[in-house]
């Protein structure tokens, strides 16, 4: 899957709880097998990705990917291009299949992308595939702006795919954040 063959898509978050975009894609440039798609392997531009996202109005891109993970995926290049097509970075770091290990700071950070999307920019939300990790932070934004944590979840699942928020671990982490007890088996 190239970046000509398949142009980087953009889920965005049909909400009015706040002037901005939210928007949830998988990693810009990524290169290797895919982790949800057997059989398909990627091998993405990492320049044509990103300025596919800024031609979509992006103005902040938040990867959530470790360091390592960009050298993995093979994003060389990554913060050249976002910096080359005028996106802001805003990034944290969470392990793959995580959920953040610092609630503190998450909180901080969402505040940060909080403070983008009340002043009316879009963000675009990825981690390596688009769904667990990104879901979470998309989910815990509409948690933060009023949302219960199951309707939260809904919206990320609904806008990105059902698979959106892919472990136990992470949806508990939604509900804690949300102040609720996790949902019932």
């Amino acid at each position: 899957m190239t970046s000509a063959q398949s142009p980087i898509r953009v889920d965005w978050v049909p909400t009015s709880l706040w002037p901005g975009q939210l928007g949830l894609t998988f990693a810009p440039g990524k290169k290797g097998g895919s982790l949800y798609q057997p059989g398909v392997t990627h091998d993405r531009e990492v320049t044509a990705d990103v300025q596919a996202l800024a031609q979509m109005g992006a103005n902040v891109l938040a990867p959530l990917l470790e360091d390592f993970e960009f050298d993995l995926l093979g994003m060389e290049g990554y913060h050249a291009a976002a910096q080359a097509h005028a996106l802001e970075l805003a990034p944290f770091p969470i392990p793959d299949g995580r959920a953040p290990l610092d609630a503190a700071a998450f909180a901080a950070y969402l505040d940060e992308l909080m403070t983008h999307l009340l002043d009316g920019r879009r963000v675009v939300v990825h981690c390596r595939g688009g769904l667990g990790r990104a879901g979470l932070t998309a989910a815990c934004l509409l948690v933060q702006a009023g949302l219960g944590a199951q309707a939260a979840i809904d919206l990320v699942r609904q806008s990105r795919s059902p698979h959106a928020i892919e472990t136990a671990g992470q949806e508990a982490f939604i509900y804690a954040f949300a102040g609720e007890n996790t949902a019932a088996p």
